[in-house]
């Protein structure tokens, strides 16, 4: 009967990964506009809100720890703000539901670099009417929503550095 259950279980976690893994699959960007709002605390302590990054282009990228997807694109996201060194470009990771010394022990662990806020609450992943992980927003230096992607697009893809290119030079309405 042990066996029974352990075997089941397996084949469970299995599937689950498996499925979420292809169901999260990179989608292309979506044009979309909506609320873009938030006040979110990074890992040091220190205050994140939406107009802080007014006339910069920001990604924001919501992910958790325990996201198969969510884990392989962080990487990516490092490389991708290490093409845009400027100032004029600035990735956000927020990530939903998990308490801080998880976030900041797992953050260390993978040797992420970027800022991390965190939504324990998920206030922001609910006001933003996020349904799956990742979901990532790219806005405008003017402060817009422009476009939304679910799943992982390929953050270090030509398409994807050309769009954030376009976006850095598009003039500040």
């Amino acid at each position: 009967m042990m066996k029974y259950k352990t075997t089941a279980s397996l084949l469970f976690i299995v599937v689950a990964l498996t499925s979420t893994t292809f169901t999260y699959a990179a989608q292309s960007f979506v044009p979309y506009t909506g609320d873009n709002n938030f006040a979110l605390d990074d890992l040091k302590g220190e205050r994140h809100t939406s107009p802080d990054h007014h006339g910069k282009v920001v990604l924001v990228n919501f992910w958790a720890s325990w996201c198969p997807p969510c884990i392989y694109e962080l990487p990516e996201l490092q490389r991708l703000k290490q093409a845009f060194p400027e100032q004029s470009f600035v990735i956000l990771a927020i990530n939903v539901g998990e308490k801080k010394y998880k976030v900041r022990k797992f953050a260390k662990l993978i040797n992420y670099e970027l800022p991390v806020l965190l939504d324990t609450s998920k206030k922001t992943f609910n006001d933003w009417d996020i349904k799956t992980l990742p979901t990532s927003f790219l806005i405008d230096s003017a402060g817009n929503i422009r476009y939304r992607v679910r799943g992982n697009p390929g953050w270090d893809n030509e398409d994807t550095l050309d769009l954030i290119r376009k976006l850095i030079t598009e003039p500040t309405e």
